[in-house]
C-alpha cells in the first residue's frame, strides 16, 4: 500500500526543541479529562486501580523496586539477556494461547511471512516461529544496533548481511527505525540543513514491496539509546508512528498486527485502538500475566487488517503528520473535544469491555505489590501509611476480550 504526501517540512531552529505549545497542552489535557471521567464513572476496577497507582506514586519502596528493574534491563549480562529472550517468548506464547494470533493460516500460501519491528532480543519472533513451521517461515526484522544502545538479538541463525536479505530465512536489518524520512513522506531534499539530525535521515524503505502475514510493532524507547536532547519529549511518539506506518504499508490484506501500547486510559492510546477497529475484522487487548503485570503496558491484537480501506489510508496520513510534528515541529495537531466525545459515544461500551481485563490484571498485581503489603512509605514524610492490602486470589477473568464485527464487503 502506498500513500503520497509532499507538504513542506517545517523545522524548528537548531538547538531548540519541538516542545508542546500551551494550545497543544490544553487540548491534550481536555481530551484526557473527558476520557478519565468516562472511565471513572463506568469502571469500578479503574477507580480502584487509580487509588493503587496513587499509593505507589507516594511509595519510596515502589521507586526502589522499579529502579532496580530498570537497572537490571540496562546492564544485562548475557545470562540475563537469555532470560529476557525466554521471558518474551513465554509472553508471546501466552498471547497466542489467549488470541490465536501467531499461527498463520492462509490457503495456498507459499510460506508464512513474519515481520518484527524492533526485534531484539527476539522472543516474540521465536514464539511466532514456534507456532508456525520454523523451517519454512520467513522472518524479517528491524532492530536498533547494539552499538547505538540496542539490545542484542539472541535468536540463532539470523543473518544481518545485506546480501542475504533476499535469500536468508531469518534476516534482521540493524538500524534506527525513526529517521526513515521517505517512508514517512518526507523527501531528504526538504529537510533543512539546520536540523540537528539532518545527516541521520534516510531515504531507505526496508522491505519495500514485500508483504507479511504477521507484523509485530513492539518497540519502546530505550534508555541506553543515546540521542540528542531535542528528541527527549517526542521520541516515544516518533517510534510508535514509525512502526505503524511501515507496518501498515507492508502487511498483507487480512494479516495480523500485534502492537505494544501503554496506558489504556490515555486518549492517544484509545484513539489508536478505535482507529484499528475501523479497518480490522476483529481487535483484542491482551495483558500478560507471566510478567509486567504491575506496569501499564499491554498489546493490541488486530486481525484481518485491511490496509487499503479508507480508514487505514487516513490513519497512515495522520501518523505521518504526527511524526513530522514530533520531528520538525510546525502546526499543532488539533485534538478536539468533539472528536473525543464522538469516540466515547460510538465506541464507549466496546472500549469498556476491552480495557476492563487489562486494568484488572494490573490492579490485582498492584494490590499484592511488596510496598502495598508492608504499608506505603510516603516520599513526603517517610511515614508508613496505615493501608494494608488484603490477599486476593488470582483473577479467573481472562486478560483478553475479543470484539468481532459482522462480515462486511470491501470499503
Amino acid at each position: 500500500m502506498e500513500t503520497s504526501d509532499s507538504k513542506p517540512v517545517h523545522c524548528f531552529p537548531s538547538k531548540s526543541l519541538p516542545m508542546s505549545s500551551p494550545e497543544e497542552t490544553d487540548q491534550t489535557e481536555s481530551a484526557q479529562s473527558l476520557i478519565r471521567a468516562y472511565l471513572l464513572e463506568n469502571l469500578e476496577v479503574y477507580r480502584e486501580l487509580c487509588e493503587l497507582r496513587d499509593a505507589g506514586h507516594e511509595s519510596n519502596d515502589a521507586d526502589v523496586y522499579f529502579q532496580n528493574q530498570r537497572s537490571k534491563a540496562d546492564h544485562a549480562s548475557v545470562k540475563t539477556q537469555m532470560g529476557f529472550l525466554k521471558l518474551m517468548q513465554s509472553i508471546g506464547l501466552e498471547l497466542d494461547d489467549a488470541t490465536s494470533a501467531l499461527k498463520i493460516r492462509r490457503p495456498g500460501m507459499p510460506r508464512p511471512a513474519i515481520l518484527d519491528l524492533c526485534m531484539a532480543p527476539g522472543g516474540f519472533a521465536l514464539a511466532a516461529l514456534q507456532r508456525n513451521n520454523p523451517r519454512s517461515a520467513l522472518l524479517r526484522g528491524i532492530s536498533l544496533p547494539p552499538s547505538e544502545g540496542g539490545h542484542v538479538i539472541r535468536l540463532r541463525d539470523v543473518s544481518s548481511t545485506k546480501e542475504d536479505v533476499e535469500t536468508a530465512s531469518k534476516f534482521v536489518d540493524y538500524r534506527d527505525i525513526t529517521p526513515l524520512a521517505e517512508e514517512m513522506g518526507v523527501s531528504l531534499g526538504d529537510i533543512p540543513p539546520s536540523h540537528p539530525d539532518a545527516a541521520m535521515f534516510s531515504s531507505d524503505r526496508p522491505y519495500f514491496g514485500s508483504q507479511f502475514d504477521l507484523v509485530f510493532c513492539d518497540g519502546q524507547v530505550l534508555r541506553t539509546h543515546e540521542r540528542g536532547e531535542h528528541r527527549a519529549d517526542h521520541e516515544a511518539g516518533r517510534l510508535l508512528t514509525s512502526q505503524l506506518v511501515l507496518a501498515l504499508q507492508r502487511i498483507r490484506p487480512g494479516g495480523t498486527m500485534i502492537i505494544l501500547l501503554h496506558r489504556a486510559n490515555s486518549w492517544s492510546t484509545i484513539r489508536l485502538i478505535y482507529t484499528f477497529d475501523l479497518f480490522s475484522d476483529s481487535i483484542q487487548l491482551f495483558k500478560p500475566t507471566k510478567a509486567h503485570r504491575m506496569r501499564g503496558s499491554f498489546y493490541l491484537v488486530a486481525k484481518g487488517v485491511q490496509p487499503v480501506r479508507e480508514a487505514a489510508l487516513e490513519a497512515v496520513q495522520r501518523w505521518k503528520a504526527q511524526w513530522k510534528f514530533a520531528t520538525f515541529g510546525g502546526e499543532v495537531l488539533n485534538e478536539r473535544e468533539l472528536e473525543v466525545q464522538f469516540v466515547i459515544d460510538a465506541f464507549g461500551s466496546r472500549l469498556l469491555a476491552l480495557v476492563e481485563p487489562v486494568f484488572r490484571v494490573q490492579m490485582e498485581a498492584l494490590r499484592n505489590a511488596p510496598w502495598m503489603k508492608k504499608g506505603v512509605v510516603t516520599k513526603s514524610t517517610g511515614d508508613k501509611g496505615t493501608r494494608q492490602e488484603e490477599e486476593v486470589g488470582k483473577s479467573k477473568a481472562h486478560s483478553s476480550v475479543i470484539l468481532q464485527k459482522e462480515p462486511s464487503g470491501p470499503s
